[in-house]
């Protein structure tokens, strides 16, 4: 009877569990960005520093495949140049005007084109001296490095969640805990760089030669909070292979302006991550036509200022001599 009394209260108070949790950290190898490829010929030197008005001309087909893409550097995340360029191109035109040029609209070139006329001769046709052609624009993402880790840290936890003490695990614990826990959310995690890429040629129009060709690759890393992952544990008894998984999510900071307290809730609708997205690309983008037009107009800048015109002699009769010659 004491016997079935002690199964009974053993049975009545259930399985124990104890928490765990992990924090993990993508670290990618260091990765310096490459300089921009510049490749400057002696006709841009010689020429281009006295050029005033130019030219915009986008690609033929805005949906062709992208430069980046050929060369295997990166996966596209889809060319920014779609039929209609307004957007993109009209930045780069921008960026012309206000390093001094007088510019040729894309539109205006690709309306007179429609004649069946090569877009130097429009080009010389419009008063411009130099052409610039759009050959690839695109947005990429990387993977960040071949030579990256991720780096764990160990808790004892709360069942909410909460970090406890640090956790000291053996080798083949760790091992254990990545095998069955880990490696299926890292697999989906692995972070990528944003880029953005630039390919173009500036023709020099009153002889058709190709001058000036430039083409970078402008990435960004991730933030900090986009590259690792929260993982609570819940094991039976403890032991490391009977466990749940729960994934921490990260807490969202807060807005500035945002009530903290008192009786007025704050209500914040995230930013969807392809808008967030969309916002990298875009100052990704800006960044490049920034450099692309500063590299080209510093030759513009070094260029020697014309010589004052000589004197005109006078014309009429000659002056009266001085009565001090008398």
């Amino acid at each position: 009877m004491a016997l079935a009394a002690v199964t009974l209260a053993a049975c009545s108070s259930g399985p124990s569990y104890t928490y765990y949790r992990v924090s993990s950290r993508y670290m990618a190898s260091a990765q310096g960005e490459q300089a921009p490829e510049i490749i400057p010929t002696p006709a841009y030197t010689q020429f281009t520093g006295s050029a005033r008005t130019v030219a915009v001309r986008a690609p033929d087909r805005c949906s062709n495949a992208t430069t980046n893409q050929a060369t295997g550097n990166a996966a596209s995340a889809g060319t920014i140049l779609q039929t209609n360029c307004g957007v993109e191109m009209g930045e780069i035109e921008r960026a012309l005007t206000r390093a001094g040029y007088n510019v040729i609209s894309w539109n205006v070139l690709d309306r007179e084109m429609a004649g069946n006329k090569s877009p130097v001769e429009i080009a010389s046709k419009l008063g411009a001296q130099v052409l610039f052609q759009i050959n690839s624009l695109e947005n990429s993402r990387k993977t960040l490095g071949q030579d990256a880790l991720w780096e764990r840290s160990y808790y004892m936890s709360s069942p909410s969640g909460a970090i406890g003490q640090p956790l000291s695990l053996a080798p083949a614990q760790r091992n254990l805990v990545a095998k069955n826990y880990l490696t299926a959310i890292e697999a989906q995690s692995i972070p990528r760089a944003y880029a953005v890429t630039l390919d173009a040629v500036a023709v020099w129009v009153q002889t058709g030669q190709s001058i000036w060709y430039y083409r970078w690759t402008h990435s960004r890393a991730p933030e900090d909070a986009a590259s690792g992952y929260n993982v609570l544990l819940t094991c039976l008894d403890g032991v490391l292979s009977q466990c749940q998984t729960n994934q921490i999510r990260r807490a969202v900071a807060q807005a500035p302006g945002q009530a903290a307290a008192g009786e007025t809730v704050a209500v914040s609708i995230s930013e969807r991550p392809e808008d967030a997205e969309r916002a990298i690309f875009s100052e990704l983008y800006k960044e490049v036509v920034s450099d692309f037009v500063t590299s080209f107009a510093r030759n513009k800048s070094n260029a020697r200022p014309a010589p004052a015109p000589a004197p005109i002699p006078r014309s009429g009769p000659a002056p009266a001599p001085s009565l001090q010659n008398w």
